[in-house]
């Protein structure tokens, strides 16, 4: 596809010859199973109680909030924008909840955890507040974090318990900040190296394999952005790296370059990184990592790349083409979420039925919740995020039926979870799927 030009930069090598950080050791695949019968699946979190939970059959419907959830499944609203929080002990926040929340992550903390979330408020508007709970996830506080920025779309978090905000904007960067109360850098966010001299900054991932010198990787909703690999000075040898990596001088920034069907280098290029997203990838949203693979999500191709980060390789599928028991998934991918098991959770952006999906491991497809009501329709679900201990799921409306875009009332975030009591990625009662990938 691209014949790239060697490119040397004073504080970054040749294109491609860049060591990737050590990998695990490699596992055994694990065997393509032959049909799911209507039994109970096999799980971690074995528990006396029953199952209830059918993932992907998309039949209970909740009118109040006018959209279905799986059947198994429970879920109330926890705030809406422009009212204030209600708070476990019956009080209320000082704060009215923010408008147009967008991406979100679960940090947790010695006594519960918190969602941070992003507001995507433009004009200096936007910021990063936080809902504290405890470990039983009732809410206990509702404070900003972060305020002064613009467009505050997505991130991500560090090894090191912090919080990552993009801004989504020409020149706009990513901050990072400190949810936790007692942490020293609490009352100071901060402007990383993440973001260098500015863009349309989405989401955050970190390759943490190596806690003395992780890797990050920033998306850019851009047609001819660029996927950026930052790589952090290593700081002192046999010490993990906290939160002066991604501040100190010395870093180095590469950019993502596709050179034919399944292959990829990073490059200190970064025009050719620009060229490269334009081509294949591009307005890219949503990132994740784990076990060595990193997935994102382009919403102008709606497609899903997994790059194999050791082996310089990479594999693509269309969302559009996962095959449903109940439920569509036709309208762009947003974000990516991990939970504590095998599947990776969309969210979704426009159409007329706006929800959460997942795959798992085989490439099966599930729609977890989705709205019909018309106040959804162009909608976005968004602020996808999972208790520490996987059985909480919360997740936002953008605008969540306000009449005009980015209005002070825009905005809704909601709690679901299993009635069962497990995790969204534990044991579930079985669908069948039929070889083909039908049912």
């Amino acid at each position: 596809i691209i014949t790239p030009t060697i490119v040397t930069h004073s504080n970054c090598a040749p294109i491609g010859s860049r060591p990737r950080p050590p990998g695990p050791p490699k596992k055994t695949p694990k065997p393509t199973p032959e049909i799911v019968t209507d039994t109970l699946m096999p799980s971690k979190d074995d528990k006396s109680s029953p199952v209830t939970f059918r993932r992907g059959n998309l039949q209970k419907d909740v009118p109040k909030f006018g959209f279905k959830v799986t059947e198994g499944m429970a879920v109330r609203p926890l705030a809406k924008a422009g009212f204030t929080v209600a708070l476990g002990n019956e009080q209320k926040s000082e704060l009215r909840f923010h408008s147009s929340p967008d991406g979100a992550a679960i940090i947790p903390l010695d006594d519960g955890y918190v969602y941070v979330s992003n507001s995507e408020m433009g004009q200096g508007e936007g910021g990063v507040y936080g809902i504290y709970f405890d470990h039983d996830g009732n809410v206990m506080d509702y404070k900003m974090l972060l305020s002064g920025t613009t467009r505050n779309c997505s991130g991500g978090t560090t090894p090191w318990g912090t919080f990552v905000s993009c801004e989504e904007y020409g020149n706009g960067q990513c901050w990072q900040v400190d949810p936790d109360p007692l942490g020293k850098h609490h009352p100071s966010p901060e402007k990383t190296k993440l973001g260098g001299d500015g863009g349309n900054f989405e989401a955050v991932a970190c390759d943490d394999r190596n806690l003395e010198q992780p890797i990050f990787f920033v998306t850019e909703d851009l047609k001819a952005g660029t996927l950026r690999r930052y790589t952090p000075p290593l700081t002192i040898p046999g010490t993990d790296a906290g939160w002066d990596a991604l501040h100190a001088e010395g870093g180095t920034t590469e950019y993502l370059v596709f050179l034919d069907d399944n292959s990829f280098v990073w490059s200190c290029d970064e025009w050719l990184g620009r060229y490269s997203q334009e081509k294949h990838f591009p307005n890219v949203e949503g990132i994740v990592f784990r076990e060595g693979l990193l997935y994102f999500v382009s919403k102008r191709t709606s497609q899903l790349y997994v790059l194999d980060l050791d082996n310089g390789t990479y594999t693509v599928s269309s969302t559009k083409d996962y095959s449903l028991y109940k439920g569509e998934f036709k309208n762009r991918p947003d974000q990516l979420a991990k939970n504590n098991g095998e599947f990776l959770y969309f969210t979704e952006e426009g159409g007329r039925t706006p929800g959460v999906y997942a795959i798992d491991a085989e490439g099966q497809s599930y729609a977890i919740f989705e709205a019909y009501d018309t106040k959804y329709f162009n909608d976005e679900t968004t602020g996808l995020a999972f208790s520490p201990d996987g059985t909480k799921m919360y997740a936002c409306f953008q605008d969540c039926g306000c009449e005009v875009s980015g209005e002070i009332d825009c905005g809704c975030l909601f709690v679901f979870w299993r009635t069962d009591g497990r995790s969204f990625d534990g044991a579930t009662l079985g669908l069948k799927f039929h070889k083909t990938g039908g049912v």
